[in-house]
């Protein structure tokens, strides 16, 4: 189970930061993912929006954050193979 786990998350992970994908199929502003719309909507040539761009990555990062922390345990215990009992 634990081995499940982690290949659940691991998933999870990647497919939320694809963000080459999203980029090339997305045009609306709608429809892109966060990381994407942070990028393409705050950045316009050389000026950023830092404020911005910070919150962005925050609201960004936590659906990670918070499956890594409901599941640490399994996903160390899958990552290093070790069983107990």
């Amino acid at each position: 189970m634990p081995g499940i786990l982690s290949a659940g998350i691991f998933a999870f992970t990647l497919s939320w930061n694809e963000f080459i994908y999203a980029l090339i199929f997305l045009s609306s502003p709608e429809r892109k993912t966060v990381p994407v719309g942070v990028v393409s909507e705050l950045i316009r040539g050389d000026i950023y929006f830092w404020g911005q761009l910070m919150a962005g990555a925050l609201l960004g990062s936590i659906p990670v954050a918070l499956v890594y922390s409901f599941f640490v345990e399994y996903y160390v215990t899958g990552l290093t193979g070790s069983v107990k009992g």
